[in-house]
Formats: structure tokens, C-alpha cells, sequence
């Protein structure tokens, strides 16, 4: 197998994508392909860090205000395996798992929301193949957040047409959160 530019040019299975060795580069493996991105930019990893902090602090909160409320557990650049053929490990910059989402090594299938904080590098063809296969996997909502223009694109299962936000992150999948965009952008 070669490696040319940013993409593997034969399939590559699971297993060879784990013997790869240890690198700079941010890789995904998205059906088969090897995916390797440079290495993230301090503003882009800000950021992500900025708002999986504000969204663990929201999902705290509101368990100890409503307990009954199940909530997964939110994460920064986690890896979720996704089963076909072929299979595909993705790590988006921040998600929040489902309750008891299925785990091994990896967790199982896609989180229940995936943010995606979009950097120049991004390449339009393979967001929307991702935002394709979280959703295909089990994602209720998939943002592609774009810092530059402040808004972001929120993707849902069996809808056509992504919604433009403006302002903040928020969601029936989290009630009573909300996290306005300057606060992490």
C-alpha cells in the first residue's frame, strides 16, 4: 500500500490501520481509506478544547439538576469504530456518547452528537462523507462548526437540508443547554 497525499491509494483494513505506526499526523480511516491530516493548528485545538470544557461543565450541571436525565459522556478527539465493509474509525474533535454506548477498544458505532470544528485544511468531499457515515452509524446530530464565519451546520438523520446556526450550540438532545459561539470560538 502507498500513501499519496492525504489519502491511502489501495483499501486498508482495521487491523493494518492500528500496526500503522505512531506519527504526527492526525489519521482516520474512512472506508478503507487512510486519511492524514497535519498536524491541528492552536486555534483549531483552542477551540475544540474550549467547547468539550463548556460541554462537560453543561452535562454536569444538568444531571445534578435533573438525575433522572441520561446523558453519555463527552469527549475530545475520541475514536469510534464503525462497522461495514469496509470499516471506518473516525475521531471527531469533540462528541457526547449515547448512555452506555457499547465499547471494546474503541466505542461502537457513531456517538450521538459529533462536533466538528472545520479547519482550511477540511476538505468539503470528505466532511460530507463523515457527516454520511456518523449518521448511517447511529448520530442524532453531526455540527460542522466554521470559526471564520461564526456559524455552523447541523445535520440530523432522514433530513435533507442541514440547518445554519448563528449563535450557539444547542439541542433537544441536550434540554436546557446552551453554548453561544463566542465562548469557544
Amino acid at each position: 500500500m502507498s500513501v499519496m497525499g492525504t489519502v491511502a491509494t489501495t483499501p486498508m483494513t482495521l487491523e493494518e490501520f492500528e500496526g500503522l505506526p505512531d506519527g504526527p499526523e492526525e489519521t482516520e480511516l474512512l472506508e478503507g481509506e487512510l486519511v492524514q491530516m497535519p498536524p491541528p493548528e492552536c486555534s483549531h485545538m483552542e477551540s475544540a478544547e474550549d467547547l468539550s470544557r463548556l460541554l462537560y461543565a453543561a452535562l454536569e450541571h444538568l444531571r445534578q439538576a435533573q438525575p433522572t436525565v441520561e446523558l453519555g459522556k463527552v469527549h475530545m478527539e475520541m475514536g469510534y469504530l464503525l462497522t461495514g465493509d469496509p470499516r471506518s474509525w473516525l475521531r471527531p474533535d469533540v462528541s457526547v456518547t449515547y448512555p452506555n454506548q457499547p465499547r471494546g477498544k474503541y466505542y461502537e458505532g457513531a456517538p450521538l452528537l459529533v462536533f466538528e470544528v472545520v479547519s482550511a485544511e477540511d476538505r468539503a468531499a470528505k466532511l460530507a462523507k463523515k457527516v454520511r457515515l456518523f449518521l448511517r452509524h447511529g448520530a442524532q446530530e453531526v455540527w460542522l462548526i466554521y470559526p471564520e464565519t461564526r456559524d455552523a451546520y447541523v445535520y440530523k438523520p432522514g433530513v435533507d437540508v442541514a440547518v445554519c446556526e448563528k449563535k450557539a450550540i444547542h439541542s433537544d438532545l441536550l434540554p436546557g443547554i446552551e453554548i453561544p459561539f463566542d465562548q469557544f470560538l
